[in-house]
C-alpha cells in the first residue's frame, strides 16, 4: 500500500510532471470534443455558438478530470503534510512558539504550555515579553540565539536558551522561537562544580596531613643520618691515614648523601620556603636558567633553543621559585635525552597570560603515570623521589598559574606553565597583595 501511495505523491511533487499531465489531459479532451462536436452541434448555431459550446464542453470534461487527477491528490498531500507538521510540533520535546514582530504569540505547542505553566488558549495573543522579559523584538539578524531568564506565572525565574528564526509565512511576518529549559543542565553544572571543590578540598586536606607526617618523619631520619655521616667521615679519614681501604666507607657515604637529598626534597615539599614576591621579567628568569643548564646541554650534545620576545613581560612573584620550577623541568628534559636531542623553551603571550613551554625530543612520558603525573612519589627515575613535579605545580598555583604536562604528537614531552601578566601600573599594588597571599599559602 505504501508504494501505491508514494508513487503518485512523488509524481505530483514535480512541476514538470504536473505540467505534462495538464497538457496531455487538455489535448486529449480537446481532441475528443472536436470529434464529437459536429454530431452535437445544432444547425442553427453559427461560429460563435460553436466556440461557446466547444469551451463549455471542454470545461465540463476537464474540470472534474483535473480535480480527480491533480487537484484532489495535491490537496490530500497538503493536508497530510500540514497534519504531519502539526503533529511533530505539538509532540516536540522542546517548546516552540511563533510570534509576530510586535511580540504577540500566535501559536504554542504542548511543551511550551508545560514549560510556562499556562494554557495554550491563555498564552496565545499575549506578549512573549510576559514569558521572556529580556527577549528583544528587533533582531539584527536571524537566526539568533540567546541565553536568558524566563518567567512563570508565580514569578519564578528559570534559565532558558532561545533560538529565534524567521517563520515562512506569506500572510504576515512571523518569528519562531525554540525554547530549551536549562534548569537541569545548570543544576548538573553546579553539582559538578561542587564535586570538584569537594575533591580539591579533600586533596588539600590529604596534602596537609601528608605534609605534617612527612615533616616529622624527615626530621627523625635526617638527624640520625647526619650523625652516621659524620662518624663515617671521621673513620674514613682515620682509615686513610692508617693505609686501610676506604672504598666501602665512601660507598656508604654516597648512599647516605642520596638519602639526605631525598629527605631534603620531602621537607621542601612538605614545608615550602617563604616567598618574596616582587616584579620581574620572565625573560630574565629564563636567561638565568639557560646559564645553569648550558654546560650540561653541551656535554650531552643537546641543542638548546629559546624563543622569547625581546619586549620584557612583567610578572609579580618570586623569581627564585619560578627559576627553580623551570630548572627542574629543564633538568627532567635533559634526563630524558642522555644521548642528545633538542630542548625548546618557548615564551608566548596571550592577552593577560604568558605561557612558557618546555619541550624535548626524548622518549616522552610513560602512559602509566601520565594521569598521575603530579602525584607525590610517582616517578620513573631509578633514583627519583617523585616530588619534583609536585613542588613545581605548587609553585605555579602559588603564583595564580597552572602547570600541565603531555606528550607531543611527534616525539618527546612538553610541559606548559601559564602565569598571569601584571601591567606596569598595577604591579606595585599587586606586589604587596601577592606577597601576603603567598605567605598564607606557605
Amino acid at each position: 500500500m505504501s508504494n501505491r501511495v508514494s508513487a503518485p505523491s512523488t509524481v505530483l511533487r514535480s512541476p514538470a510532471w504536473i505540467l505534462g499531465i495538464v497538457l496531455i489531459l487538455v489535448f486529449t479532451v480537446e481532441t475528443a470534443v472536436m470529434l464529437v462536436l459536429p454530431y452535437l452541434m445544432p444547425q442553427f448555431l453559427g461560429e460563435t455558438g460553436k466556440a461557446v459550446l466547444d469551451a463549455l464542453l471542454l470545461t465540463l470534461v476537464c474540470a472534474p478530470v483535473l480535480w480527480w487527477v491533480i487537484i484532489g491528490p495535491l490537496r490530500r498531500i497538503a493536508i497530510q503534510e500540514h497534519q504531519r507538521s502539526e503533529t511533530i510540533v505539538a509532540n516536540a520535546g522542546e517548546s516552540i512558539l511563533t510570534f509576530d514582530y510586535n511580540g504577540s504569540i500566535m501559536s504554542c505547542n504542548r511543551a511550551g504550555t508545560d514549560l510556562f505553566g499556562i494554557a495554550a488558549e491563555t498564552l496565545i495573543g499575549r506578549s512573549i515579553r510576559l514569558a521572556i522579559p529580556e527577549l528583544p523584538f528587533q533582531f539584527a539578524k536571524l537566526p539568533s540565539e540567546y541565553r536568558l531568564s524566563a518567567l512563570r506565572p508565580d514569578g519564578e525565574r528559570f534559565p532558558v536558551q532561545v533560538s529565534v528564526s524567521e517563520y515562512p509565512s506569506e500572510s504576515q511576518e512571523l518569528c519562531i522561537a525554540i525554547i530549551r529549559d536549562l534548569t537541569a543542565s545548570e543544576q548538573g553544572e553546579q553539582s559538578r562544580i561542587m564535586m570538584a571543590r569537594e575533591t580539591e578540598a579533600l586533596r588539600a586536606q590529604q596534602m596537609a596531613t601528608l605534609a605534617q607526617l612527612a615533616t616529622g618523619v624527615a626530621h627523625e631520619i635526617r638527624n640520625p643520618l647526619t650523625s652516621i655521616k659524620m662518624l663515617i667521615q671521621v673513620n674514613r679519614a682515620k682509615f686513610a691515614d692508617e693505609g686501610l681501604p676506604t672504598d666501602d666507607l665512601e660507598l656508604v657515604e654516597q648512599e647516605i648523601r642520596r638519602m639526605e637529598r631525598s629527605v631534603n626534597s620531602l621537607l621542601d615539599y612538605a614545608r615550602p620556603e617563604k616567598s618574596e614576591f616582587a616584579k620581574f621579567a620572565i625573560q630574565d628568569v629564563i636567561r638565568r636558567t639557560v646559564q645553569l643548564i648550558d654546560g650540561r646541554c653541551e656535554s650531552q650534545k643537546v641543542r638548546l633553543q629559546v624563543t622569547a620576545s625581546s619586549t620584557p613581560i612583567s610578572l609579580v612573584g618570586d623569581a627564585a621559585q619560578i627559576q627553580q620550577l623551570l630548572l627542574n623541568l629543564a633538568l627532567n628534559s635533559l634526563d630524558a635525552m642522555p644521548s642528545g636531542g633538542t630542548l625548546d623553551i618557548g615564551v608566548t603571550q596571550n592577552g593577560s597570560i604568558v605561557e612558557v613551554a618546555v619541550s624535548d625530543s626524548g622518549t616522552g612520558l610513560d602512559a602509566k603515570i601520565l594521569g598521575k603525573l603530579f602525584t607525590p612519589f610517582v616517578t620513573t627515575k631509578v633514583n627519583g623521589v617523585g616530588l619534583g613535579l609536585g613542588i613545581c605545580r605548587r609553585i605555579a598555583e602559588a603564583h595564580n598559574g597552572a602547570l600541565s604536562g603531555s606528550n607531543q604528537a611527534t616525539r618527546g614531552a612538553q610541559f606548559r606553565l601559564t602565569l598571569p601578566i601584571v601591567s606596569d601600573e598595577s604591579a606595585n599594588g599587586n606586589e604587596g597583595k601577592a606577597s601576603e597571599a603567598s605567605c598564607k599559602l606557605c
